[in-house]
C-alpha cells in the first residue's frame, strides 16, 4: 500500500464538571462542541476555571437535551440549565463519534446535531476556530496570496500524477482527514509518506490522493496562530508518519518564529479570518512554504515534547479575552496570574 495505515483506540478524558448553570446564564460562558476524548479541551477547561471563565461542553458521544429559542437570541438550554454562550468552539464533533445505530432515525439524529453545530455561530458572538478550508482551498488561496506551496496533483493514479512533478521524491497523503472512525472510539489512520517514483509503480486507487513534490528544507515548523498570537515549534522527524508511530525519533523544541514563517502565518490567518489554526510550514533557502493548516490541530503532544505549556496558556488567554469582549463575567477565578503561571 502507498499510505501507512495505523489504528488508534481513543479513551474518554476526564474533564471538569460544569459550574452552576444559573450563574453561567447570568454571566455568560464558553461552550465547547467536541467529544469526550479531547484532552486539549479538557486541559483548556481547567485553565479557564482557574481564570474564572465558566465553560460548558457538548460531547458528540454523550449527547443530552438541548434547546435554542430564536425568540431569545443568545440563550441556550443545555439539560435543565440555561447558558448564555459568549464563545463557541467546535473540535472533534464528528458524526462517527456518535453511538446512534445506522438506522434512518439514527442517521437523522446525527445529521440534525451536525446541522446545529455547523450553525453555532448564531449562538455566540465568537465562533472558533473559524473557516474550515479544505487542503485544495488552502493551497489555492495561499498561492493566490503570493505564498509558495508545493506543486500538487490530486489523482487516482499516483504514479502518473507524480510524473507531472519535479524531483524524484514525492509526498503522498489523503485529500481529506488523515483518520477515519469505522467504530466510535477507534481511529484508522491513513498517514502521509515520502516515496520515490519507483515505489509509486504499484499505485492504489480509485481513491483520489494528493501527490506533492518533496520540498528540500532547512527546518520544519508547527506554528499555532491564536488570535493575533503565535507559538512556534521546530520539528525534526525522519518521516511524516513518525509523529504517529515512531515518536521517539521526533524532536520538538519551542522556537522563535523566523520572519518568513511568521509573515506567512499571520498573513494567511488574517486573510482567512482564523481564530485558531495549526500551520505546518517549511523554511527553505528561498523562504517559507505552506504545507497545510489544521483547524483542529492538537497541541498537548507538542508541548510535552518541548517541555512547555505556551500554547495552552495563549489559547486560554485568547478565549478569556473573547469571553470578556462578549460581556462575560469572571466567576471566582484567580484571573490572569493563574493563566500565566498555571
Amino acid at each position: 500500500m502507498i499510505l501507512d495505515h495505523r489504528t488508534l483506540v481513543l479513551s474518554a478524558d476526564a474533564h471538569p464538571g460544569a459550574a452552576d448553570p444559573a450563574g453561567s446564564a447570568a454571566g455568560g460562558c464558553v461552550v465547547f462542541f467536541t467529544r469526550r476524548a479531547d484532552a486539549e479541551v479538557s486541559a483548556l477547561e481547567r485553565l479557564l476555571a482557574l481564570a474564572g471563565v465558566p465553560t460548558r461542553r457538548v460531547d458528540a458521544d454523550a449527547l443530552g437535551p438541548i434547546q435554542l429559542d430564536l425568540a431569545r437570541p443568545g440563550v441556550l438550554r443545555l439539560g435543565e440549565g440555561l447558558v448564555r454562550p459568549t464563545a463557541c468552539w467546535t473540535r472533534r464533533f464528528w458524526s462517527s463519534a456518535m453511538t446512534d445505530p445506522r438506522t434512518a432515525a439514527g442517521l437523522l439524529r446525527r445529521q440534525s446535531w451536525l446541522a446545529l453545530v455547523r450553525q453555532s455561530r448564531l449562538l455566540a458572538p465568537h465562533d472558533l476556530p473559524g473557516p474550515r478550508l479544505g487542503l485544495l482551498e488552502q493551497l489555492a488561496g495561499a498561492a493566490a496570496a503570493g505564498v509558495r506551496v508545493p506543486a500538487t496533483v490530486v489523482t487516482t493514479a499516483p504514479a502518473r500524477g507524480a510524473g507531472l512533478l519535479p524531483g524524484d521524491r514525492v509526498v503522498v497523503k489523503t485529500l481529506g482527514p488523515h483518520f477515519v472512525e469505522p467504530e466510535p472510539g477507534t481511529l484508522d489512520g491513513v498517514l502521509p509518506r515520502i516515496l520515490t517514483r519507483d515505489e509509486l509503480a504499484d499505485g492504489e486507487g480509485p481513491v483520489p490522493l494528493v501527490v506533492q513534490e518533496y520540498v528540500p528544507h532547512l527546518a520544519e515548523y508547527r506554528v499555532y496562530a491564536i488570535g493575533d498570537r503565535l507559538v512556534a515549534f521546530e520539528v525534526r522527524k525522519p518521516s511524516p508518519e513518525a509523529i504517529w508511530h515512531d515518536q521517539e525519533t521526533v524532536e520538538v523544541r519551542q522556537a522563535d518564529c523566523p520572519e518568513p514563517v511568521a509573515g506567512l502565518v499571520t498573513g494567511l490567518a488574517a486573510r482567512w479570518r482564523l481564530g485558531f489554526g495549526a500551520f505546518d510550514v517549511l523554511l527553505t533557502e528561498d523562504g517559507a512554504v505552506l504545507l497545510e493548516v489544521n483547524a483542529d490541530g492538537d497541541w498537548l503532544w507538542y508541548e510535552a515534547k518541548a517541555g512547555t505549556r505556551a500554547v495552552s496558556r495563549q489559547v486560554a488567554l485568547a478565549v478569556r479575552d473573547l469571553h470578556l469582549a462578549a460581556g462575560g463575567r469572571l466567576a471566582g477565578g484567580a484571573g490572569l496570574p493563574a493563566l500565566l503561571g498555571g
